[in-house]
């Protein structure tokens, strides 16, 4: 075993700080139980709580040594406070003190911490269940002192457990009012706010108790009236710093207790009850605000990862638009001039060959197969996309072919001057009208098509409208309508060209396809 790991100038420091405060507030806690009628609490249960759930393991037994040798040294026969009464020269008591009362802290305290982290009042479930621990531990503690003395004294059950309630209820409160604060300042949970609210709203709560005081000294009591007005500053701390100002409130609402407590003749239990209701609300308060914030920028943050993944899955789209667009352009190419003139050139050396026996046969072969490739090439690039209108390309282009094929009464309507588009931008329009005549013929079983072409002075408009059964609203699987990859596609295609694409879908009275492009956007 390396007692090094124990014993350093580090857990020397905390013991002598944990020594110092337990007794100080032990001292002050105590000075002020001998006023009758006053609120009972044993601050010193708060940081023990405190103590044992935030300081690492390894200091444990300097603060444990720590805190006895000075309870001795205060109390000891010729002591600095020399009173026996918390002396006891029993072979229970030392056993109680130094050994059942140790075991029964740090081993409560270890359960815990292996289940729970600090700061403890940072959400709902490790408030309460903080909280619950602070009952258990006041009750544990209760059970072990006062078993102690109940037995040498042979006290009675009804009696003891009398006994036991308000020991345990002056523990808790102790807890209630302190652990919070000194949690809150050991884990840094400071506020990242306006401090001078909170300044104003302490300074004012103070000077309220103050003035509460006086008037009390003039014999002018306000004192249940201070009480209740107490909530309100209690309740706007935890909710405007959550964490901090829920653990500062709990610290105020016991000293205005003791303040009211002070200047009315109502039992402590009182006090206590008080106490307990306001700072258990404000400690959940507090905690659900601060997880409320925490699962808000959780989810600001997310929304930021979904943003950016959203804006390169578009940008991924755009490119793959281009990218095939220019592959069509190259494979279109490729066979005009490569494939065509070799074509060209066997028909050419074919007709020359006047003894070939199936001389025709084969130029008919040719032929078909010429008219084959050509109707491939206009597939990947329409005819006259680089330098007719747009309005002519799709007029000559197998969109008007397709719909006669299908027996679809069809019109194309022509309204104001046509604009010179842009290449990539006429390959846009032309893919978008191209993909809604299809969806047209082989989903909605349409009997009439119009495909309506409107030039303004500040936009340009294209729109394929059919009387078919229409795009359905839902669908059985989500019951939210979900929209192709061709419509998608059509959606990429109009924001490459900074337009807006409108699908109109009245099921079943047909479907409305708008493409519109403001004149900003138009070569």
């Amino acid at each position: 075993m390396n007692i090094t790991r124990y014993i350093n100038t580090t857990y020397l420091v905390m013991g002598l700080i944990y020594t110092v405060l337990f007794h100080g507030v032990w001292l002050f806690s105590t000075q002020f139980e001998i006023i009758s009628g006053t609120v009972s609490w044993y601050l010193p249960a708060g940081v023990r709580l405190a103590a044992f759930l935030l300081l690492p393991l390894a200091s444990w037994p300097l603060l444990l040594f720590s805190e006895k040798l000075t309870h001795f040294i205060l109390f000891h026969p010729g002591g600095v406070l020399d009173n026996t009464a918390f002396l006891s020269g029993s072979v229970g008591w030392y056993l109680v003190h130094l050994f059942i009362s140790p075991a029964v802290v740090c081993g409560c305290a270890y359960i815990f911490r292996r289940r729970f982290a600090a700061p403890y009042i940072d959400n709902v479930r490790s408030t309460l269940s903080t909280l619950a621990f602070g009952v258990l531990i006041s009750v544990a503690l209760g059970a072990v002192f006062l078993g102690r003395r109940a037995i040498e004294l042979q006290t009675d059950v009804a009696a003891f457990l009398s006994i036991l309630f308000d020991f345990s209820l002056g523990d808790f409160v102790g807890i209630i009012v302190l652990c919070p604060l000194l949690f809150a300042l050991y884990t840094r949970q400071y506020i990242d706010k306006n401090e001078s609210t909170l300044f104003i709203t302490v300074g004012t709560w103070s000077l309220t108790l103050v003035f509460s005081s006086y008037l009390y000294s003039q014999n002018i009591n306000i004192s249940y009236q201070i009480k209740y007005l107490a909530v309100f500053p209690a309740l706007f701390l935890s909710y405007r710093y959550a964490v901090f100002g829920s653990a500062l409130s709990c610290s105020l609402i016991g000293i205005t207790a003791f303040v009211v407590a002070s200047q009315s003749s109502l039992p402590p239990i009182e006090h206590q009850f008080y106490i307990l209701a306001l700072c258990v609300s404000c400690l959940i308060l507090g905690s659900s605000i601060n997880q409320s914030s925490k699962l808000n920028k959780k989810l600001a943050r997310n929304n930021e990862h979904l943003e950016i993944a959203v804006q390169n899955a578009q940008a991924l789209a755009a490119k793959l638009v281009v990218v095939q667009e220019d592959e069509r352009k190259r494979l279109s190419r490729d066979l005009h001039d490569d494939f065509g003139h070799r074509i060209v050139d066997l028909k050419l050396q074919l007709s020359l060959v006047n003894s070939s026996k199936d001389h025709d046969l084969l130029i008919s072969k040719i032929d078909a197969l010429y008219q084959a490739m050509k109707k491939s090439i206009g597939g990947l690039r329409p005819s006259g996309i680089d330098t007719l209108p747009i309005e002519s390309v799709i007029e000559r282009s197998d969109i008007i072919t397709t719909l006669k094929r299908a027996n679809i009464d069809f019109s194309l309507n022509l309204i104001g001057t046509p604009i010179n588009f842009k290449p990539d931008q006429k390959i846009h329009i032309y893919r978008i009208v191209q993909e809604a005549v299809t969806n047209s013929i082989k989903y909605a079983n349409a009997k009439t098509l119009s495909i309506d072409i409107s030039y303004k002075s500040q936009s340009a408009t294209f729109a394929v409208t059919d009387d078919g059964e229409g795009i359905p609203e839902t669908t059985e699987d989500s019951g939210k309508f979900k929209p192709t990859l061709g419509l998608l596609s059509m959606k990429e295609r109009a924001k490459l060209m900074d337009g807006t694409l409108n699908i109109s879908h009245n099921y079943p009275m047909g479907t409305v396809i708008r493409l519109s492009i403001s004149a900003n956007n138009i070569q």
